[in-house]
């Protein structure tokens, strides 16, 4: 069957939803979403309709008339059940009505004392990449696209938000009224919402910052410069067109750096350092604007159709504001990050490759840097061959003609191939996209930061300690490019000289204090220990928490300790990242 995506029940050109309206009431009670769903089709549906559920408690289904329909779940797999509703024969729209379950894995229900302001619940959706799902029916495919409204009863003192645009607030007994409308298309996996004691404050001609009040002024200093970075992105890439560029601010077991939500994206926390350092974060999830909510990869074994393209759109707005040196320097250690995934996957090599198959596989299952980073090498390679002068309106091109539709690798591989007849002369695409590994002639970076690293590293690997006036002068991501590179197993007498050189006491930088945690774990440097545990408590974000489990894990005065925290703490993580550390402390 052309296309069929192997996470979802939609088959390839049957009817699809272009249109939800949902009416929900958010319950903290019972942490449940309920209330129900219509559901507009592009056709007259057949005999009978397949949706995507998991975990969702249907109640009762009928016609926009009222009239009852059949409805069935099948089987329970890891993809969930097929809910089948029968004698849908010319119908073009229906009526769901139903509720989620409290262990549904999209949404993360927080308790009080898990934000930041200790006094009110908080609940937030994650829903890529197959956890749509569990927050409503539906065709749960990358591939199908809908525009949808919105109306969210929440108890009344708190706030929803939704990634869509808010067309009305008000309180009505005791709820808040909260309504949405998403104009534009998008694939289910970008559906996400949010409710808590959430304010904002205006930061940019289209921007926001959304936390709870307790975090606002901070994150309102941090992403002070969106402005600048939407200018530089529309320059590179073309208008944008999703009306908002906002952004929310996340409790901490928000699993991921971000999420590109159209209109609201989500952001970890922990870019909040005190000094904007980490900002690129956020780079990345609005070039997402163009590559992937925009064009999008038609199936998750083609990922890297939005995070290859989305790193290469990243760095190039990076390099645009703060130049090409700061660029190359993140390329270099999203270098080291995709050949600490090829060595995670020794033994799975399948799954570092650009086009995967993923049949009977939990996208999240597989989640690692390699569509990431091996992908932007891919299009830097080919912009090298054919040279930046056509490239630039090759990407341009690309994004015009593919808006508002999701496509395969196939399709890529064609249109590149048209665009630039000698491609496969110059650049081996075959290898690239469908061989395990990294090509030997992908491309390097250099740059007088870099150098100034490597340097640095000769000192240090000659017995030299006394470095501190080198490392004075650089930036947070030549700190992390030191650290990153240090041996992961090293005497005390050095883990004390890197815990001063890089003021490990005092620093706020998540990104500093992860490659330093996984050195101490590594060589059993016990006085990190404590510090290990305060951070394994209170950050979910899954970038952290893989590595450094995996670090406490593989060493055997550690495995015992690695055990015990994840069973302290693990309900404190989202579901994705509970997923990922069991599957490492499994191994």
């Amino acid at each position: 069957m052309k296309n069929q995506d192997p996470h979802s029940s939609w088959i390839p050109g049957s009817p699809q939803i272009k249109h939800v309206v949902f009416d929900l009431d958010v319950d903290f009670d019972s942490h449940a979403l309920a209330g129900s769903a219509v559901y507009r089709f592009n056709a007259p549906l057949s005999v009978s309709l397949v949706l995507d559920t998991r975990s969702l408690k249907i109640r009762r289904v009928t016609t926009d008339t009222g009239v009852e329909l059949g409805w069935k779940l099948g089987e329970e797999n890891y993809l969930g059940q097929v809910l089948t509703v029968q004698d849908t024969s010319g119908l073009s729209s229906i009526r769901i009505e139903y509720s989620t379950s409290p262990d549904t894995p999209a949404l993360q229900w927080l308790a009080p004392e898990q934000t930041a302001g200790k006094k009110h619940p908080y609940v937030f959706s994650q829903c890529q990449a197959i956890l749509a799902r569990s927050v409503f029916p539906c065709q749960d495919t990358p591939s199908v696209r809908f525009t949808y409204q919105a109306t969210l009863r929440v108890p009344r003192g708190l706030v929803a938000v939704m990634a869509a645009r808010q067309e009305g607030r008000e309180d009505a007994g005791r709820h808040t009224v909260c309504k949405f409308h998403m104009h534009h298309p998008i694939p289910s996996y970008l559906l996400a919402l949010a409710a808590g004691n959430i304010v904002s404050e205006k930061i940019g001609a289209i921007s926001r910052v959304y936390a709870e009040p307790e975090s606002l002024k901070e994150a309102v200093w941090e992403f002070a410069e969106v402005e600048g970075m939407i200018t530089g992105a529309q320059e590179l890439f073309g208008p944008y067109i999703w009306d908002e560029f906002n952004l929310l601010l996340m409790p901490p077991s928000f699993p991921y750096g971000g999420m590109e939500n159209p209109t609201l994206t989500f952001l970890t926390p922990t870019l909040i350092a005190g000094d904007r350092s980490l900002v690129s974060v956020v780079a990345h999830e609005l070039a997402h604007s163009w590559t992937g909510n925009l064009v999008t990869n038609a199936t998750w074994e083609d990922f890297w159709l939005n995070e290859g393209w989305t790193v290469y759109a990243e760095r190039r707005i990076i390099e645009r504001l703060y130049g090409e040196a700061m660029a190359n320097l993140q390329a270099v250690s999203g270098r080291n990050d995709l050949f600490t995934a090829f060595k995670n996957f020794a033994d799975k090599q399948e799954y570092t490759k650009l086009k995967t198959d993923l049949s009977g596989i939990d996208p999240d299952e597989v989640f690692s840097s390699v569509p990431y980073e091996k992908g932007f090498l891919l299009l830097v390679a080919v912009e090298r061959a054919v040279g930046r002068k056509r490239f630039d309106p090759f990407v341009r091109a690309y994004i015009d003609d593919f808006r508002f539709t999701s496509i395969t690798t196939d399709v890529f591989e064609d249109y590149l191939k048209r665009h630039f007849p000698d491609i496969e002369r110059k650049v081996n695409l075959a290898q690239w996209i469908h061989e395990p590994g990294l090509s030997e002639s992908a491309p390097e970076f250099t740059s007088s930061l870099i150098d100034d690293v490597r340097a640095a590293q000769r000192r240090w690997n000659a017995g030299e300690r006394l470095i501190a006036d080198v490392i004075a002068g650089w930036n947070v991501h030549q700190r992390v490019l030191f650290l990153d590179e240090l041996p992961q197993q090293m005497s005390s007498e050095d883990c004390v000289h890197v815990e001063k050189l890089f003021a490990i006491e005092t620093t706020r930088n998540c990104e500093i204090l992860l490659p330093w945690y996984c050195i101490a774990a590594a060589s059993t440097y016990e006085k990190a220990f404590p510090s290990i545990r305060d951070f394994l408590g209170v950050v979910g974000r899954g970038k952290y928490l893989r590595p450094l489990y995996r670090a406490l894990h593989s060493n055997p005065n550690t495995k015992k300790m690695a055990a015990e925290l994840f069973a302290e703490f693990r309900l404190r993580y989202h579901s994705v990242a509970q997923g990922a550390v069991q599957r490492i402390l499994s191994t």
